[in-house]
């Protein structure tokens, strides 16, 4: 009898160890079971079109259809259809790129290549 009852306690023992680490196991933020936050990529069907402003809205990138940009005569395109984007501010001005490093829908960050200063822009002024 004395077996019997060493093997219902473990038993028991066992089963309670289980239900308190299902019980004090973190909980999942949505419904899949995964709790990482999503990779920031590039993605450039939703870059354009757009204006792009900077923190103070001190700077905008206005990123029109077809490649134009804002209203003097600029240019933008895809470098070598890289994640760097060559932009002509107005007609007869030189090329800047600026390197994309991920977007949403309504942030993006870049850096303007040589500055080493990555920047985070939003589609409204903040």
């Amino acid at each position: 009898m004395n077996n019997n009852l060493t093997k219902t306690l473990k038993l028991i023992l066992f089963l309670g160890l289980i239900i308190f680490s299902t019980a004090c196991s973190k909980k999942s933020d949505d419904s899949s079971g995964n709790n990482s936050t999503p990779a920031k990529v590039l993605n450039k069907s939703i870059l354009a079109p757009k204006k792009w402003y900077s923190q103070g809205s001190s700077f905008i990138h206005d990123l029109k259809a077809g490649g134009v940009y804002g209203t003097m005569g600029g240019t933008w395109q895809w470098k070598n259809n890289s994640d760097t984007l060559q932009i002509v501010t107005q007609s007869g001005y030189p090329d800047t790129f600026w390197k994309v490093y991920w977007n949403t829908s309504n942030e993006m960050e870049c850096e303007k290549i040589g500055t080493f200063t990555k920047l985070l822009y939003k589609d409204v002024a903040w």
